[in-house]
């Protein structure tokens, strides 16, 4: 019940959003926008994105080995891309977790409640590397002065998050065993999705405010939980936080909306290994 509630409460919000941003910029200008943009470096962003998913579902991987849980880094690659391909199309936002850790438990007979405690724990690392990035990415853009007249303040202060998150992790989860490269692997991500951004500004000719971007990007990505596979909020936060640059609300709108593209078109894999696994059970029964 909870599920279909929050299902329905991100697909409200990702309607409100899609209306309330294209209803300031108009569709048209969007679709000119996207016309005039080269496909080639659409195509290497969502190389890019999927590639930057590939990494992620090795960070799973390691928090699941170093917890026992043996599983081959390719069937690992399968129900991750499985969990992606429920998470963008089946609202709800723990859709696709929720049913990969059912996969887990029949496959396996591994603990639900244990999977379900690692695939969290795996978010939640993410997320927390997300908001560091946050944090440091605001003193900059915002011209905050213990950051932008003294810089070498940053290492401490990251240093005091990782340690923060580590506590955290250790009271919460007594799991410190897997912080350390998990964090490590999460900036990892975080980069190739930067990249990912960087090529579609590429490919609308936007030639500045990169870093102004990218500081966007990571608080779309903290607000898109709120909306159906982020849709809708993305662009809106894109659309809004734009607007003290040099770049247009289209061109700014466009950015979010093909990168959800480019998302949407990395989580088609996991449709054709969905397809795989109910064929195969189908032949077995």
């Amino acid at each position: 019940m909870k599920n279909k509630l929050l299902g329905i409460f991100q697909i409200i919000v990702t309607v409100f959003f899609i209306y309330y941003t294209l209803s300031k910029i108009g569709l048209n200008k969007i679709l000119e926008v996207i016309k005039s943009a080269d496909l080639l470096f659409i195509l290497f962003a969502s190389i890019v994105y999927f590639l930057s998913q590939i990494i992620s579902s090795e960070r799973l991987w390691f928090i699941l080995k170093e917890n026992n849980l043996i599983i081959s880094s390719k069937e690992n690659i399968k129900l991750y891309m499985v969990g992606i391909f429920y998470n963008f199309f089946i609202p709800g936002g723990v859709g696709g977790d929720a049913y990969k850790g059912v996969l887990m438990n029949k496959k396996f007979q591994w603990s639900l409640k244990k999977i379900y405690k690692l695939l969290i724990l795996d978010r939640l690392i993410g997320f927390g590397v997300i908001l560091c990035l946050i944090i440091v990415f605001s003193g900059f853009i915002l011209d905050l002065e213990f950051i932008s007249e003294f810089n070498f303040v940053l290492a401490p202060l990251y240093a005091l998050l990782f340690f923060v998150g580590k506590v955290l992790v250790q009271k919460i989860f007594n799991n410190e065993i897997v912080y350390t490269k998990a964090f490590f692997i999460s900036h990892i991500i975080q980069i190739f999705q930067f990249g990912s951004i960087i090529l579609i500004l590429f490919s609308l000719g936007v030639t500045e405010n990169y870093f102004t971007f990218l500081y966007i990007f990571l608080i779309s990505s903290v607000l898109s939980i709120f909306s159906f596979g982020g849709i809708g909020i993305r662009e809106y936060v894109f659309f809004t936080l734009a607007s003290n640059t040099a770049v247009g609300p289209d061109i700014a709108t466009s950015v979010g909306l093909i990168f959800t593209f480019s998302a949407l078109i990395s989580s088609i894999p996991g449709l054709f290994f969905l397809i795989k696994m109910k064929s195969k059970k189908k032949l077995s029964t």
